[in-house]
């Protein structure tokens, strides 16, 4: 493996100023930057790849995620995406994707905020993003029962694969919503098939980490200095003491198990407290 891998995690690519929003000028600077410094971002089967196989990862290599389904990942990131000829995985909670029929309705393109089932078709089709699962309702772990869960995700599974005409299998993926997940909760996951499971934490993908704990960053509203200075941290010359530094910060701030806020952009380098 070579050196840590940055997971990074985007929600809406718009000017809207919502905890969820990230400019869509501000996100190409982000990715101008990436590109410029010779990072090329990985599919969700070569991440899988390359994390189960042991082998060395390519140098440089980054996963770049965007959560829920947000339409704006069609009319901001997309051409952004092309343009620079990065890769993205997309984590859908399948219940929020429209039909055409509803998306008529809200015919206003601004006032639409997720996308339509052939808008993803139309996505996935352009070879630059995947689908994956974020489960079905995005309900929290702790308003569910297991039987509960093990139904949401089975209908998140059997969605993806009827609507992109792909077997079951091919949905290994899954982003847990707000990163909770608990020893339980995983455990059903894995016996679904979900081997690769995200959580949020601000940590790179290393050889060590499991794939059931899988860390994202979340970069949302993050500015162009907030985000190299998080990028740094997890890829660069410190990134061995920060991954060794960073858990402890974070238990010592702030005892227990809650997870880290998935919506909290990385605007600086010590963690935040969970929010909705």
């Amino acid at each position: 493996m070579t050196g840590p891998i940055p997971i990074l995690v985007y929600h809406r690519i718009d000017d809207k100023r919502l905890s969820t929003s990230t400019s869509p000028n501000v996100f190409r600077k982000h990715m101008m930057w990436l590109s410029r410094h010779g990072w090329r971002s990985l599919s969700s089967d070569e991440f899988a790849f390359y994390a189960t196989r042991n082998n060395t990862f390519p140098c440089k290599s980054f996963l770049l995620t965007f959560d829920d389904g947000y339409r704006s990942l069609a009319t901001a990131a997309l051409p952004i995406l092309q343009e620079l000829h990065f890769h993205a995985t997309c984590f859908v909670a399948t219940r929020q994707i429209m039909e055409e029929a509803n998306a008529g309705e809200a015919h206003d393109s601004e006032e639409r905020a997720f996308l339509t089932w052939d808008e993803v078709k139309g996505l996935h089709g352009s070879g630059l993003i995947d689908f994956q699962s974020h489960s079905h309702s995005h309900r929290r772990l702790r308003e569910q029962s297991e039987a509960e869960l093990t139904l949401d995700l089975r209908i998140s599974q059997e969605v993806l694969s009827n609507r992109l005409a792909l077997p079951r299998s091919c949905f290994r993926h899954l982003a847990w919503p707000w990163g909770d997940a608990s020893d339980s909760s995983r455990a059903i996951a894995e016996r679904m098939g979900f081997q690769f499971q995200y959580t949020v934490a601000r940590l790179a993908f290393q050889h060590s980490s499991s794939l059931q704990h899988i860390p994202r960053t979340c970069y949302d509203g993050a500015t162009f200095a907030d985000f190299q200075i998080q990028f740094w941290l997890q890829s660069g010359p410190l990134s061995r003491p920060w991954h060794a530094m960073y858990p402890l910060v974070r238990k010592l701030r702030r005892p227990g198990t809650v997870p880290e806020a998935q919506h909290a952009p990385a605007r600086d380098i010590t963690p935040v407290r969970k929010q909705g």
